[in-house]
């Protein structure tokens, strides 16, 4: 079982923050490895999404599906291809200075997978880095209304 965790502050209310980051249908925005995403529906408990993933030289499509939905809390997914299985815990914290973003991921590789598990690992732990400064930065951006200002 490999286990990730990653997170990051953004200068943004939480409803903000949850509304953009919680649905998988909006990683494609701020995600190198997420190319697109249909969904069965609106985001929400048993929803069903695939998601056109790019990852370690290879695309494929990613079936998902939401297991928990707790605006503005927590989002839980399931994602599962041959020999990978994965949880991902999308949590959200307010903070005094706006929004920790907290995305924790258990991952299950089987067969032959299981050889390319360190490689997997040091991928997925640069992705997860690299994905969440870029939500910070486009929440962030000039584009939005200001940030919050720290006290």
């Amino acid at each position: 079982m490999v286990e990730l965790e990653q997170s990051v502050l953004i200068r943004r209310p939480l409803a903000e923050v949850f509304a953009l980051a919680s649905d998988p249908k909006n990683d494609p925005d701020w995600s190198a490895v997420v190319e697109q995403v249909e969904a069965t529906g609106p985001l929400g408990v048993g929803v069903h999404l695939i998601q056109r993933v790019h990852l370690l030289g290879r695309r494929a499509h990613v079936p998902v599906e939401v297991l928990e939905y707790e605006p503005p809390v927590r989002v839980v997914l399931r994602a599962s291809i041959p020999h990978i299985q994965v949880m991902g815990w999308r949590l959200f914290e307010p903070t005094p200075d706006g929004t920790r973003v907290i995305f924790r991921t258990q991952a299950r590789l089987s067969g032959l997978f299981t050889l390319t598990t360190p490689l997997f690992v040091r991928a997925a732990r640069k992705h997860l880095e690299e994905d969440l400064g870029q939500l910070r930065r486009l929440l962030e951006s000039a584009s939005l209304p200001q940030p919050l200002q720290a006290p």
